[in-house]
């Protein structure tokens, strides 16, 4: 239940943006950005993130979440805890 809860407050987010949020998503784009885990994976054409470039169309792969969503709620964190 807390994946899918989490899966929906990143949809929102990405959608509306909250400033805070996206600061904090930010933080953890930097960190994705360097792991290896971080795929390039099929979400870049289904959601360009112009804000989180650096893990642009990337999905996780331990837990198979589109980063640009993942990084955007606070209901799951990183499975790997480089960020809560």
């Amino acid at each position: 239940m807390i994946k899918l809860k989490a899966i929906l407050k990143g949809w929102e987010n990405y959608i509306f943006p909250d400033p805070e949020m996206e600061a904090k998503a930010k933080e953890r784009a930097k960190i994705c950005a360097e792991c290896p885990m971080a795929k390039r994976g099929t979400y870049q054409q289904l959601m360009p993130d112009y804000t989180l470039k650096d893990v642009k169309g990337m999905k996780c792969s331990v837990c198979g979440c589109p980063l640009s969503t993942l990084l955007r709620q606070d209901e799951k964190g990183c499975e790997l805890n480089k960020w809560e």
